[in-house]
């Protein structure tokens, strides 16, 4: 990862948690959600068992450019898209900039998510890759090709800023927190957040 490189994403974020949350709060979340909403998280599952990442090993586009060198991949997982941003950053030392609103997530992840009060970009995100790569483009490609959404959502930058930006609105990317999913652990156990 190196100042330069286009930051993608492949997949859609928040995948994980909105399976985890519709699963244990369904007869919540049918108050005030629509059906047709909810029954769509249901075909999610097989999202998660495409990870954009497992293309670097079919497509040629993307196998090439990992041997090499011009592509870095990291799993976002736990925490979501912004502890994968701030870990990757962290282990390369660069900084970043990054347009929120580029950030590929579902309709079905953000309804949930307000319903219950939780960050998207913050959960548990199974399914879903970050790349550092010399061309952006060429990720984009290679997953399309593999019927996987992404999108460029920034750039690596010099120095160690982290940056957010959100329409006119630019903050600094901040440690990760714990994973919005705790808040639904907590509430299954009936301990508030």
């Amino acid at each position: 990862m190196r100042p330069g490189q286009d930051l993608v994403v492949g997949g859609f974020i928040g995948i994980g948690g909105t399976v985890y949350a519709a699963e244990k709060f369904e007869a919540d979340l049918r108050k005030t959600l629509p059906k047709f909403l909810l029954d769509a998280v249901g075909r999610f599952r097989a999202e998660l068992c495409r990870q954009p990442g497992r293309v670097a090993g079919s497509s040629e586009v993307l196998a090439e450019a990992v041997r090499g060198g011009g592509i870095t991949m990291e799993d976002v997982r736990e925490g979501g898209i912004l502890a994968a941003l701030w870990n990757a950053a962290e282990r390369y030392r660069a900084g970043l900039a990054v347009y929120l609103r580029r950030i590929p997530v579902r309709q079905e992840t953000v309804e949930i998510c307000e319903a219950l009060g939780l960050n998207p970009y913050r959960l548990l995100s199974g399914g879903c890759t970050l790349f550092a790569a010399d061309n952006g483009n060429d990720v984009l490609w290679a997953l399309g090709e593999a019927g996987i959404c992404g999108a460029v959502i920034g750039k690596v930058t010099g120095g160690r800023d982290r940056l957010i930006l959100n329409g006119e609105v630019r903050s600094h990317l901040n440690r990760p927190a714990p994973d919005e999913i705790e808040k639904l652990k907590k509430k299954t156990e009936g301990v508030q957040p």
